[in-house]
């Protein structure tokens, strides 16, 4: 749907061209191109044009358009001399703007790098970004001095403790992500610990990094089939899809290097998508070393200067191969010979936010759209994926051994419901956190000298706080979740939306003791230490990796045998090649089951069957323990027997008489607000409207389910409801819903409509 916006009359279609604003609305708006741009203006390129009262800059999404009725509005300025989205991008976001009901600005801006469409000035996008940096000046070595500068100024002593860590610099920036405030930080300026500096940051981010060798130099046979069969296809002008299902271990990595050598010997380029960006700089120094200068890397991480170089890079074709997160699936490289998505049934491939679109979705529509070969690689596949491979549409290529002589590990449950042994209640059994049988697995594995991998996905020290008299819990203020405590920071902190408060001495409605119950990776870490003292112990969660290359730090620490455990959440679960860990323990293998989520029996087989697969991929076999109290669960049984294809048989089997995907298409309409009434009474409202909507269209396969409130009901202060729509047939379904996008807009006030298509959660 167009608009246009106010202004004189114009005459010419050639004067005009249509604007798609970086805004949530559902078109693009009208504008004229004076004389002396008209000639230079293409799709593609950016402008800046009034909107509103001030002005933005948008993207040309057509020229030569007829003028409205009511006139248009000048084009202020043509920025580009080129565009900066090829004709082949702009057909792809405008395919992701119609299927995931977003607004087409919105998708441009997704698919550019940050800035491009920000109001700041081109001139100051392309100089490389100046930043704050705080930096020691003063060196305290002992106790003694801490506490006679510091006294009970505690917080500046830990941001002082934080700055050594980081080698003693680090931006102002990165240091309030751990949540040092600017007054704390100040605090250790004003005492002549450090001082500030105004620092250009380079731009070569991998500079000095070392390469890691190929993983292996002679395919195994498993392998060399895998490698012919993807370059036959990369040769067939529609290679399609094909899904490359490999144990770990099985060499993937390899397979990715040969494809992308034979797609660059064809003259075309290649994008490489990871999960994670943990996994990002180990990827970019594996394949740096087989293509060297020719890869550019985009992902968060990274200063928006950093990535828009890379871009330019890639879009001027002096570097043929993009490495990153989901938004590299936009990334210029042309022609596209593959795109790799590497670990395929992660969920961080969705997007969150608006544009809600899937990477692998996108991946498949451009490879199609431009004769590219895509590929999806993984241990264990996501539901849609093994059901396509399996109706035919996509392509399977499996990898059924390791490429070592070692088969996959042993996996062994452990019932935490079992009563412990005495020993279990001394002073160093390392309390909830570790059985006996994994205690004993992480000491034998010590005393050999070779590492190991606790996973548990909860950070934080106890996962709640409750008074032990009337069993109040403390909760956010602004969320329906219970507040996590952080021992090192003295605070309860929501993990939705940041909110904090220090921890109570006592209930303040009972004055009674609190407790302080579940446990997260900090306390593990605790206890880590006071069972195996000598162990060298790093932890790898959202709290220890808010630094630009904490991630790369850790991980650098464990490859070169300078860490002998290695614990973490979700984040360590997969993508790490680690030749020395031979034990991987699972501290609670239940997290994730219990969520009201249909997904939460694939996620957690994923994850155990993912971080099993750290262990033993070196000389020495692998163990992995996995502690939980729910031993009978389906899911852990077949991660026990490395049983993929039994546990997809059973969970598409549970699948089909609800109706969740791959069985039927989902979409997840959520209404949000600061009022709960008002939210109550919409989402009942627009349940009805699009009811009648499908009935009066006559669209049978066409459901609605709800509205019901959202498992987490208030979120960063908004009530949430909502409702659910499931379809046999993806096209009504994305009529209904781009009917109820461009018809109803936006409410008024603070009310708000989302749109989630193909959902990967329902919380």
């Amino acid at each position: 749907m167009d608009k246009s916006s106010n202004g004189g009359r114009m005459a010419n279609s050639a004067l005009c061209c249509r604007v798609a604003v970086p805004r949530p609305v559902y078109q693009t708006f009208t504008y004229a191109l004076a004389e002396e741009i008209r000639d230079r203006a293409a799709p593609g390129m950016r402008v800046r044009v009034p909107f509103g009262r001030g002005e933005t800059i948008g993207c040309i999404d057509a020229v030569a358009v007829d003028p409205p009725p009511g006139g248009a509005r000048m084009v202020s300025e043509l920025i580009d001399k080129a565009p900066v989205l090829s004709p082949r991008l702009l057909e792809i976001c405008r395919w992701t703007a119609q299927y995931y009901v977003a607004p087409l600005g919105l998708v441009f801006r997704a698919a550019l790098p940050p800035g491009l469409l920000a109001d700041a000035s081109e001139d100051a996008a392309d100089a490389g970004p100046v930043r704050q940096v705080l930096r020691l000046v003063r060196h305290l070595p002992t106790l003694e001095e801490r506490e006679a500068l510091f006294g009970r100024a505690y917080r500046q002593r830990e941001a002082l403790e934080a700055l050594e860590e980081l080698g003693g610099a680090s931006t102002i920036v990165d240091l309030e992500a751990q949540g040092f405030s600017r007054a704390v930080l100040g605090g250790l300026v004003e005492r002549g610990v450090a001082m500030v500096t105004e620092e250009r940051l380079q731009r070569d981010p991998f500079a000095g990094m070392d390469a890691l060798p190929e993983p292996s130099l002679r395919p195994t046979r498993d392998q060399v089939r895998a490698i012919d069969l993807l370059d036959a296809l990369l040769e067939r002008p529609d290679p399609g899809v094909a899904l490359l299902r490999g144990v770990t271990g099985s060499g993937k990595t390899l397979v990715y290097i040969r494809i992308i050598e034979s797609a660059l010997a064809s003259g075309r380029g290649a994008i490489l998508l990871v999960p994670e960006i943990s996994l990002t700089p180990q990827t970019v120094q594996r394949f740096r070393s087989a293509f060297g200068d020719a890869v550019a890397v985009l992902h968060s991480g990274l200063s928006g200067g950093e990535r828009r170089d890379a871009w330019q890079a890639l879009r001027d074709g002096r570097k043929r191969i993009a490495i990153g997160a989901r938004s590299a699936v936009f990334a210029p490289v042309d022609p596209l010979g593959v795109v790799i998505l590497d670990e395929e049934h992660e969920g961080s491939y969705k997007q969150s936010e608006t544009p809600r679109y899937h990477a692998r979705a996108v991946a498949a529509v451009r490879c199609r759209r431009e004769g590219a070969l895509c590929l999806l690689g993984s241990a264990t596949p996501s539901l849609e994926s093994w059901e396509n491979a399996h109706s035919g549409r996509y392509t399977l290529v499996e990898l059924p051994q390791r490429v070592t002589s070692h088969p996959l590990p042993a996996v062994h449950l452990v019932d935490l419901r079992a009563p412990r042994d005495r020993e279990a209640s001394g002073p160093t059994s390392g309390g909830p956190a570790l059985s006996p049988p994994l205690r004993q697995a992480v000491e034998r594995c010590l005393e050999r000298s070779e590492q190991c991998i606790l996973l548990l996905n909860r950070r934080g020290f106890a996962t709640f706080v409750q008074c032990e008299h009337c069993g109040k819990v403390w909760s956010c203020k602004h969320c329906n979740v219970s507040l996590t405590f952080h021992r090192r920071r003295r605070a309860l902190i929501c993990h939705h939306c940041g909110f904090s408060e220090p921890p109570p001495v006592q209930c303040d409605e009972c004055e009674v003791r609190i407790a302080y119950s579940g446990i997260g990776t900090e306390q593990v870490e605790q206890r880590l230490g006071e069972v195996f003292p000598a162990a060298r112990i790093a932890r790898m969660d959202l709290d220890t990796t808010t630094t630009k290359w904490s991630h790369f730090r850790i991980l650098e620490r464990m490859r070169r045998r300078e860490v002998d455990i290695l614990l973490g959440t979700q984040m360590i679960a997969k993508g790490l090649d680690f030749p020395a860990v031979t034990l991987v323990g699972v501290i609670n293998a239940d997290v994730g089951l219990s969520l009201p989520d249909f997904r939460a029996s694939e996620r957690t087989f994923q994850l155990l069957s993912q971080v099993a697969g750290r262990a033993g991929r070196g000389t020495e076999p692998g163990e992995v323990i996995v502690q939980t109290a729910r031993p009978s669960h389906f899911a852990l049984l077949a991660a026990v027997d490395h049983d993929y294809a039994g546990f997809a048989s059973r969970e598409l089997e549970d699948r089909r008489e609800p109706g969740y995907p791959p069985h039927r298409r989902l979409a997840n309409v959520v209404v949000s607000g600061r009022s709960e009434t008002r939210v109550t009474d919409l989402s009942a409202e627009l349940a009805d409207w699009t009811r009648g909507l499908i009935s009066s269209r006559s669209l049978d396969g066409v459901e609605t389910l709800g509205p019901a409130p959202c498992p987490i009901d208030r979120l960063r202060g908004r009530w949430r409801w909502h409702f659910l729509l499931k379809s046999n047939d993806p096209r009504p379904l994305g009529s209904v819903l781009r009917f109820l996008a461009v018809h109803r807009g936006q409410p008024s006030g603070d009310l708000r409509i989302e749109i989630d298509r193909d959902p990967e959660s329902l919380l």
